[in-house]
């Protein structure tokens, strides 16, 4: 069997729950701007760009979204695997043929 021996927490950065917040800041920024565009385009007061322009905030909600859930991954959940030990192989010793 493997052992799994649990260690203390790494230390949390903080630039990274910096850049995470800024990152959220980012995101509710952008998807107040979507919902503007929505709104404008149910009202009917709608330029020729709507399209485009919904297509850019929603596309940064994303791609902010993609990157605050990478630098949570990488940052704050611990890899357990780093502190499994594995078993030492038993290789017996033969005369060679």
């Amino acid at each position: 069997m493997t052992d799994l021996i649990r260690s203390d927490a790494p230390t949390r950065s903080s630039m990274a729950a910096l850049a995470i917040g800024g990152l959220v800041v980012g995101i509710l920024w952008f998807s107040i701007l979507t919902v503007i565009v929505a709104l404008q385009v149910l009202g009917g007061t709608e330029d020729a760009l709507a399209d485009s322009y919904m297509a850019v905030f929603m596309g940064m909600v994303f791609l902010l979204l993609a990157v605050a859930v990478d630098v949570y991954r990488r940052e704050f959940m611990p890899d357990e695997l780093i502190h499994k030990i594995r078993r030492p192989k038993i290789v017996l010793h033969r005369a060679f043929r």
